[in-house]
């Protein structure tokens, strides 16, 4: 598995301005005590917020989003009833071959979701590298789903691969 993290102190972007929002939310069910400041600045009070979180859902507290804490965020807000088109962080949610990365390694994943409901189309090794086995698995996909085929995930290949995840998890 990948390992590098998702987030952490210092970062900055919309991914951190999602999470704090998550983490309000959080908030407000109860879950942890920390209010955000949805700024996108990811500083003490995220990183607080975030080991709040991870003590709750009884994983390792170290402040840091990583896959883990990613994946039960998720799957938190699914119990919440809200779901979210930013499913890993992702600058420029554009990936192509020769990306590697968690981002690379979760889109991997949610390809393979959909494959095991869709026969038509292939599962790919989830091993955080874009390489051409992920590149003709996005061709398929686009094609089953009528889109431009490039083998790319851009925001168009993106937002539809995350909707019908989010639809199998509903």
């Amino acid at each position: 598995m990948y390992t590098r993290y998702i987030l952490k102190q210092g970062d900055r972007g919309i991914a951190v301005n999602k999470m704090q929002a998550y983490l309000n939310m959080f908030q407000r069910a109860g879950y942890i005590r920390t209010a955000q400041s949805e700024d996108g600045i990811y500083g003490t009070k995220t990183a607080t917020a975030v080991k709040e979180f991870q003590v709750f859902a009884r994983l390792n507290p170290d402040g840091v989003i990583g896959s883990n804490t990613w994946d039960t965020i998720m799957e938190t807000l699914k119990l919440l009833g809200v779901t979210t088109n930013i499913p890993v962080a992702s600058s420029s949610y554009y990936l192509t071959s020769g990306n590697t990365g968690i981002d690379v390694f979760k889109m991997q994943e949610y390809i393979n979701s959909i494959a095991s409901v869709n026969p038509c189309l292939r599962p790919v090794t989830v091993d955080g590298a874009f390489g051409n086995a992920t590149r003709i698995a996005v061709q398929q996909f686009q094609y089953l789903n009528n889109m431009a085929i490039d083998g790319k995930i851009g925001r168009a290949t993106w937002d539809e691969i995350v909707n019908q995840v989010n639809k199998m998890g509903s």
